[in-house]
């Protein structure tokens, strides 16, 4: 079987926001890793090509996933994230993206692991319109956990004590999906929820004030057809990112502003080309749309632009915690 048959272009799908973690009997919960999303295939002869949601094929960074046509059986494609911990085994998505930069050589120092939540084809054949359920069952023959592929443990019906759980371990937030969903590529569904603990999103670079090299960034979001400002960020890169993004901004400088009404200038600013995408930390959303305490959480080459929308979370029933359920064992990283 060919990479291309079982559908090498294919984006991840893509998850809704929720304002509280809540119950149902219909739902999947599962913790959300913050690592690097990604799509792992495993040909006819097991050979293994690993790309990101943007399709960038990364397959020579990550030398330890190039052997999963071990564990994996022939003509599968998974869905998962691809994750580094720190010493506490808490994902660390600084060290994932310093790992990434420097590629294999890394290998021994910062070790990677891939965590499939989802199996997109199995033995050539399409199981996307095949429900959750009967994928995630399908997902936890195919994959032999172990070594730098695990399949993470869910927990259904319950997301109130898996979210606390993740508060207590200091992790990103957890995952709904419903057990009847079907996966669609590239798209947001309804059917999958993302509930964060800390607020984070990804927007676009459209200039920066003065400094050196830089001051502070300059960020907007896309929605109706226009580029909306909402805010500046002023730290949280080190000398590495901060060298990185000098060198991208100074590509992307442009006379005029990108935005169909500039924003009030208080201050010098260079104008960029809206093409270069930043994740970005953030308490919560003000009334006039700008992030409150926005602060830089990393450079996204995978994402494009035009994914950058505001997420208005869909409002649901939260519940109340129970204690000692078990969920909290599965905050618990198995790399």
């Amino acid at each position: 079987m060919e990479l291309e048959s079982t559908g090498e272009s294919l984006r991840p799908m893509q998850a809704l926001s929720s304002e509280a973690p809540f119950r149902s009997p219909d739902y999947l919960f599962e913790v959300k890793w913050d690592g690097l999303r990604c799509l792992v295939h495993i040909d006819a002869q097991g050979a293994v090509r690993v790309h990101d949601r943007g399709l960038n094929v990364i397959s020579p960074l990550v030398p330890e996933l190039l052997t999963l046509g071990r564990q994996v059986e022939a003509g599968s494609v998974l869905d998962g994230e691809l994750v580094a911990t720190d010493d506490d085994g808490r994902p660390d998505p600084l060290r994932l993206r310093r790992r990434l930069a420097l590629g294999s050589s890394a290998q021994e120092e910062i070790p990677l692991a891939f965590l499939a939540f989802d199996l997109l084809w199995h033995k050539g054949q399409p199981q996307m319109r095949q429900q959750l359920k009967r994928r995630r069952a399908r997902l936890e023959r195919v994959v032999v956990s172990g070594g730098h592929i695990f399949v993470p443990e869910a927990i259904a019906g319950d997301g109130v004590e898996l979210f606390e759980a993740c508060l207590e371990r200091g992790l990103e937030g957890i995952m709904a999906k419903h057990l009847r969903s079907t996966y669609v590529p590239g798209q947001r569904s309804p059917f999958w929820l993302k509930i964060k603990a800390v607020k984070s999103d990804d927007f676009v670079v459209f200039g920066h004030t003065t400094g050196d090299p830089f001051g502070a960034l300059l960020v907007a979001y896309w929605e109706a057809g226009r580029l909306l400002p909402c805010g500046a960020l002023r730290g949280g890169w080190d000398e590495v990112q901060k060298g990185e993004l000098a060198e991208r901004l100074q590509r992307m400088t442009v006379s005029e502003c990108p935005l169909p009404t500039p924003p009030p200038l208080t201050r010098p600013i260079t104008w960029c080309r809206p093409e270069l995408v930043v994740s970005a930390r953030y308490s919560e959303w003000a009334p006039d749309g700008s992030l409150r305490f926005p602060i830089f959480n990393g450079i996204r080459p995978e994402i494009h632009p035009a994914e950058c929308v505001r997420h208005r979370p869909r409002v649901v029933a939260e519940g109340r915690t129970r204690p000692g359920s078990p969920a909290y064992s599965l905050t618990r990283f198995p790399f």
